[in-house]
């Protein structure tokens, strides 16, 4: 893979996730602002239903702490489950054009990016309204790069099990949920008391080292920033081997 074929890939991954943004868009009488009511909402519901759910009296800060952990995941999600079915519903393209197949997963974990954006701008109002510093919020780009390549790593190797597995969308929804539910998005758990199941899940991590920086304004140690260099490198090279090993076949089996 050459420097030039990435700088094409990357050029058509962001075309095609702005043409896309502006589809789903179209003809919307909320537009935009249906990014920000989609969190806004499930912000609401968990955090009205945080004392039973969970004992956040000793939570600081409960309302960024939820709100963080539903958006990081939430980007997450959304790049997965859009990269499942990304090689197969652009099939037409893939055999008449040559095209890189890489460009219809990158795209993907493009247009979840500019959801995020405004998740983002909920975030930045939410901690001008709690006083909280925002020295944390300006350092967050650091961790949510390592979050986007572990996301992108996974997006292709769903997206490759997709030419093969015609149900992996299905699959994968139910399995998001189980993840749900080991990543501590409305609870509190400490890296001492996680476990085996939390210790097992890489987003644990990359929610957990988020909310030491943003709502603590904590500046990342070595430990951790080598903890979510190598988790972040290691899935997005596993997926990237795994795509470029199987796309040689995307052809045929389409």
């Amino acid at each position: 893979m050459t420097i030039d074929y990435i700088k094409k890939t990357l050029s058509l991954s962001f075309s095609l996730a702005k043409t896309q943004f502006k589809l789903r868009n179209e003809g919307s009488y909320l537009g935009i602002f249906w990014y920000l009511l989609d969190p806004l909402a499930m912000f609401l519901i968990i955090f009205l239903l945080s004392g039973v759910l969970a004992n956040t009296d000793d939570i600081k800060n409960y309302p960024i702490y939820l709100l963080l952990g539903l958006i990081m995941f939430n980007f997450f999600r959304q790049t997965t489950i859009n990269s499942t079915n990304s090689i197969v519903t652009n099939a037409a393209f893939i055999k008449s054009m040559r095209i890189s197949s890489e460009s219809f997963v990158v795209s993907s974990a493009i247009l979840s990016f500019f959801s995020h954006l405004f998740e983002l701008v909920i975030l930045l109002f939410f901690m001008i309204f709690f006083k909280i510093s925002l020295i944390g919020f300006f350092l967050y780009p650091t961790v949510f790069l390592f979050l986007f390549l572990f996301s992108l790593g996974a997006s292709f190797i769903l997206a490759s099990i997709g030419v093969y597995v015609n149900d992996i969308n299905n699959v994968w929804s139910v399995l998001i949920n189980l993840l749900w539910f080991s990543t501590p998005i409305f609870y509190v758990i400490s890296f001492g008391s996680a476990s085996v199941i939390n210790k097992l899940n890489p987003l644990f991590y990359f929610v957990n080292i988020a909310r030491e920086m943003v709502i603590s304004g904590s500046i990342l140690s070595i430990g951790q920033v080598v903890l979510t260099a190598v988790l972040s490198s290691v899935f997005f090279l596993s997926g990237l081997f795994i795509f470029e090993k199987s796309k040689t076949k995307f052809a045929e089996l389409l």
